[in-house]
């Protein structure tokens, strides 16, 4: 699951005073995205002076509410229609909260509290789209590593090639040298491979581009 499922439903705490708890908490940075599970109506917004922090409630065809709690912003109003997947808002730190999480309940058309964990990972994959700042200074960062590897990379191929026209380059004048020595020593075809060996040469400085 792409978000860590940090408070499950029913466990008892003592930063609950033991009481069961009511919902899942998703650990996520401050600012990710947060869309609606399901079809529905917002049928509350929490202005962040309950437990919950700030947060809203979205109420089902069938009468169930979703409960999204300890937000930063809420994009948001009472009586707005909203689809599933649409943007209701931002995670954040709100209310009675040890670290940056969501804090997702459910409660059925009676108002009983029902264990909302079957939607974990469904509310964990269509939340985030977006990156909260640390987010996006952690991509930019990425990009950044990533953008000078490759320059490294490409800067370290053209320098293997380059010593590698260097060395045959050098080669190729060095055998020729030593050729014609041998030629001059006695060795009759010391002249015709020293010949060949010039040919070689400008043939690779053609193909290097006159270099």
């Amino acid at each position: 699951m792409k978000f860590r499922l940090t408070g499950k439903f029913g466990e008892l705490s003592p930063v609950r005073n033991m009481q069961p708890h009511s919902g899942i908490d998703l650990a996520m940075p401050e600012g990710t995205t947060l869309r609606s599970v399901a079809d529905g109506v917002v049928d509350r917004v929490y202005d962040g002076t309950g437990l919950i922090g700030k947060g809203l409630s979205v109420k089902m065809p069938d009468g169930t509410r979703a409960i999204y709690g300890h937000m930063n912003e809420v994009k948001a109003h009472v009586g707005d229609k909203v689809n599933a997947g649409d943007i209701v808002g931002l995670s954040g730190n709100t209310g009675n909260s040890t670290g940056p999480h969501l804090h997702f309940g459910l409660k059925d058309a009676s108002g009983n509290v029902v264990d909302p964990t079957p939607y974990a990972d469904k509310l964990a994959s269509i939340s985030g789209d977006h990156l909260g700042p640390l987010g996006k200074v952690i991509a930019i960062g990425t990009e950044s590593v990533r953008e000078k590897a490759a320059d490294m990379t490409v800067e370290i191929a053209l320098g293997i090639f380059d010593a590698l026209k260097d060395f045959l380059l050098g080669a190729t004048l060095i055998g020729s040298a030593v050729l014609i020595i041998l030629k001059v020593a006695g060795w009759r075809d010391g002249g015709r491979w020293a010949g060949v060996l010039i040919v070689v040469n400008i043939l690779l400085k053609f193909l290097f581009g006159g270099v």
